[in-house]
């Protein structure tokens, strides 16, 4: 029989007297006789107000607190038992009052620890419709906890060396439970009201402005918060710290707008105060709504105490302090970072917030619409910043890698239990969901899509709980008026096409005079199964020529699902040639018959300014993946490549850099190819390090030169001589820098390399020290040193173990930090493996890098090659979930498919291009 922990009310009074801690004893079953098979709440009772009052002593370092939440609840049906949910709060008082403040008998209460539930059996039927309830629960917890989730504690050191602690909250998906007791539900939407006790030299923040102060006995004080909007449990905040803060007040209408972090590091804030007012703006006009409430804070956060990177919580958004910092002698790329994640909490607060989704299933209307616009909202707020174009060398490129496997989900997916929601919040949930809402945006052309937004905001925002369907009607309206849609189809059925199904479409095209014609099929990137895919989807084809760029965004057509080929007739001048999808706004790959894509190759050759960046890059990409898919034909991809002697915009080569390094990858235990593989990126890449001057950044250069200039010493330092001597140069002055730049992180390494014992040996004594530095206030500066320290190789374990540096690096840094030490620096996989195992062997299962374990191993594994490295890395897999080790398998089977389909071809190729 399953266990729970049960109390009586009459025995917690005489408990909390004697000091006994209640024992565990084994339930005599639900009073209802309810079966509890689910992990989603009866909702026999819904809250409607929560009033929540929480005394904190952190000021005196002393990490307990005592709460007490009271519920304002409406019975839906007949029930003797009111639950929801709670876990790790000691619960020391439970009653219940009808509407004029009568008490309602309390039987007992008891957990259902595997659902996290605290049912209260009540001495009575409550019946609907016979007014307001109030549930009132005393707790206490605390913050010392090592997960970074719920109400957790985090540190700073200040100007003497002295250790300031602060708390934080950190709620989604499903820790508010942990912090309070609560309906944790993110389609239960209700207000609060929130009082926070705190020593006198603290403040309290939360979502909503405060609304006043009282001073208490015992150098205390109380902040009473005004009652919020109505919103879900994830998004309840607050903060408890001496943190002080950057802001500037908008008027018509009136927000401030706010950027916290530790004294010594307020100077750097000033950039995101900016950003936040400038974006803010910008969406409200968008999207023709106001921000909900008259503040909004941003708070930064240390590094090592944040691994949620950002969290969109209602009014104040916490982030990683290096997210949100940026200093006077920071460039645009550092621009970029601040912007981009500022916009895509700031979106959020609309689409997540105003409109906050159903269940878990939909978590994609959150995410998908937060990734889209932190670029294409940011490139309206920051035109000079040009981050449209950057949407398709991040999100676009990050989903079709994560899309192209075998056992991936699709958008619209239910699940119910804590670790299975946590998966959610993957690449499919953000990335791909915002490339289909941008295939859609253009689609139907930018206004209607604008419009049909509009409308589902409008539409929705008083009920605030939505599901995909409330988003295609509100589509479907705009569409109909606009008549941008043939008669016969329907958004719900060209979108569901889309979030029901997973993967990423192939169209493959083939030419008959000026007659094109198309069929589809799933795109996977190694061995599709025996058994053909039965996906198929509502496809918007767009092309351009030379003389015709009117569909070159719009769809042309519609390909419809389960056809078996679709013919189109373009119209061409002589010798004109034809792209399709051609700024990636589709989201499939392309695949043309061999001799229209020769003459694309050939055209490109000849005068790659013919064609726009973008077009190039889906080229590049759809190009070298059809060929890794299945050993093809790299006579044709080399000749493709060639071209980029000659290419200087940044959109061709981040496409390009992102699928050399996986070459790299698979490549990294062949030595004879891996040199021929490297001979041919020198020779394209050398020129783009000539054609930018060097390897130095230059003050007010855009990012995307910044990057470019990183790219090329990445590919090419290695075979130039002043590249090297440059590289020397900067290991030698790494000590006097104060400041850093992108290309000094691709210049370090590559010095380091060519170093000789004594000089690594100096080196790691100035990173050890720098990083223990409690001077060192620079959140930039400091991220700069961490993804560094990774130039050592094997010597940086001198300073720190692979897994307790790999653990603490953000998702992107880790991805380099890998290729670096096991490609670039030939570092044993096994020693990290073995690293790994070690640490994840002395943490608790609750703890933040346990958690993180899974993400860690299955980067690693993108590199197996060799089976010897595969038992060892299922080893470490074993202490998780079957599904870890069921990935791991999965992942390496492909690696192992690839080197088989790859190698030889690629060799033979390389080969005939460096004898011809």
């Amino acid at each position: 029989m399953k266990k729970f922990r049960a109390f009586t009310c009459s025995a917690l009074l005489l408990s909390a007297l004697l000091a006994v801690t209640p024992s565990v004893v084994q339930a005599r079953g639900i009073v209802s006789g309810r079966a509890f098979d689910s992990y989603r709440l009866p909702n026999t009772t819904v809250p409607t107000h929560y009033t929540l009052r929480l005394d904190t002593d952190i000021h005196r370092e002393i990490f307990d607190y005592t709460g007490n939440v009271q519920i304002r609840i409406n019975v839906l049906e007949a029930t003797d038992q009111i639950v929801l949910h709670s876990s790790r709060s000691e619960i020391t008082h439970v009653q219940l009052r009808n509407g004029v403040g009568l008490s309602v008998p309390v039987k007992n209460f008891e957990f259902d620890e595997d659902k996290e539930f605290l049912v209260v059996n009540v001495g009575t039927t409550l019946q609907p419709n016979t007014g307001t309830y109030t549930l009132e629960i005393d707790f206490t917890n605390s913050i010392a906890r090592n997960d970074q989730a719920g109400f957790y504690r985090s540190s700073y050191d200040d100007e003497n060396g002295v250790r300031r602690y602060l708390g934080l909250t950190q709620f989604e998906s499903v820790d508010a439970r942990t912090s309070f007791p609560c309906y944790d539900e993110p389609g239960i939407k209700t207000t609060y009201d929130i009082l926070i006790v705190c020593g006198i030299d603290y403040h309290a923040r939360s979502n909503a402005p405060l609304r006043g102060i009282q001073l208490l006995e015992g150098g205390k004080k109380l902040s009473t918060f005004a009652t919020t909007p109505r919103m879900q449990t994830y998004l309840v905040a607050w903060l408890v710290s001496d943190f002080k803060y950057e802001r500037e007040v908008l008027t018509d209408p009136q927000l401030a707008i706010a950027s916290w972090s530790k004294p010594s590091s307020v100077h750097l804030l000033s950039y995101s105060v900016d950003a936040s007012k400038r974006f803010m703006r910008a969406m409200e006009e968008y999207f023709d709504q106001l921000y909900s409430m008259s503040k909004i804070d941003n708070v930064a956060i240390k590094d090592e105490d944040y691994a949620a990177g950002a969290m969109e919580n209602w009014g104040l958004v916490t982030y990683k302090e290096s997210a949100i910092s940026y200093g006077p002698e920071d460039g645009e790329q550092r621009q970029v970072g601040v912007l981009t994640i500022v916009g895509h909490e700031f979106t959020h607060q609309f689409f997540g917030n105003l409109l906050a989704p159903k269940w878990w299933s939909y978590l994609w209307l959150n995410e998908g619409f937060a990734r889209l616009y932190q670029y294409y909202l940011g490139a309206i707020s920051h035109p000079e910043l040009q981050l449209r174009e950057r949407f398709v060398t991040g999100p676009f490129q990050t989903a079709l890698r994560a899309d192209n496997s075998l056992t991936v989900r699709p958008m619209t997916y239910y699940t119910e239990t804590r670790p299975s929601i946590s998966r959610l919040f993957d690449s499919i949930a953000y990335d791909k969901s915002a490339c289909v809402l941008r295939m859609m945006n253009y689609a139907l052309g930018e206004r209607t899509f604008q419009k049909g937004l509009r409308y589902y905001l409008q539409q929705n925002k008083e009920r605030g709980v939505v599901e995909e369907s409330n988003l295609f009607d509100s589509l479907e309206q705009a569409a109909k008026e606009d008549a941008v849609l043939p008669i016969s189809l329907s958004i719900h059925e060209i979108f569901g096409s889309w979030s029901h199904q997973p993967g990423v479409p192939l169209v493959k095209v083939r030419r008959d005079g000026n007659e094109y014609l198309f069929t589809q099929e799933r795109y996977i990137a190694n061995t599709p199964p025996e058994e053909p895919f039965e996906n198929s989807w509502w496809i918007p084809i767009s092309f351009s020529t030379p003389s015709n760029n009117a569909f070159e965004k719009l769809p042309a057509f519609w390909m419809p699902p389960n056809v078996s080929e679709v013919a189109y007739t373009i119209e061409t001048v002589q010798d004109e040639v034809v792209s399709f999808n051609p700024h990636s706004t589709g989201y499939y790959r392309v695949e043309y018959e061999e001799s229209m894509l020769r003459e694309l190759i050939e055209r490109i050759n000849k005068d790659h300014t013919g064609f726009e960046p973008a077009t190039r890059a889906r080229l590049i990409d759809d190009t070298l993946n059809i060929a890794q898919s299945r050993g093809g034909n790299y006579d044709v991809v080399l000749q493709l490549l060639n071209y980029m002697q000659r290419e200087t915009d940044y959109v061709p080569w981040a496409v390009a850099y992102e699928n050399l390094r996986h070459m790299q990858r698979m490549l990294r235990t062949n030595e004879a190819v891996s040199q021929l593989l490297e001979r041919f990126i020198e020779k394209i890449a050398s020129p783009l390090l000539e054609r930018y001057g060097g390897v130095y950044h230059r003050t007010g250069e855009s990012a995307s030169v910044e990057e470019l200039r990183t790219i090329a010493i990445d590919l090419s330092c290695s075979g130039s001589q002043s590249c090297k001597d440059d590289a020397q140069s900067a290991v030698r002055s790494l000590a006097s820098k104060k400041h850093y730049t992108m290309e000094d992180n691709a210049l370090l390494c590559h010095g380091l390399q060519q170093s000789n014992a004594e000089q690594r040996k100096a080196l790691q004594a100035q990173f050890s020290q720098a990083l223990s530095d409690k001077n060192l206030d620079n959140p930039s500066a400091k991220q700069f040193l961490l993804q560094s320290l990774s130039c050592l190789g094997g010597d940086m374990t001198k300073v720190q173990s692979f897994a307790k540096y790999l653990l603490a690096l953000s998702e992107s840094d880790r991805t380099k930090a890998l290729h670096r030490l096991l490609v670039e620096l030939n570092v044993p996989l096994a020693e990290i493996v073995q690293s790994l195992q070690s640490e994840l062997s002395q943490r608790r299962s609750n703890s933040v890098y346990y958690k993180h374990g899974p993400k860690l191993i299955f980067e690693i594994a993108r590199y197996v090659t060799d089976p010897a490295d595969v038992q060892l890395l299922s080893s470490v897999a074993s202490s998780y979930d079957s599904w870890v080790a069921s990935e791991i398998e999965q992942q390496v089977n492909a690696n192992l498919n690839w080197v088989e389909q790859n190698v030889e071809p690629l060799k033979n190729a390389l080969t005939r291009y460096f004898d011809a």
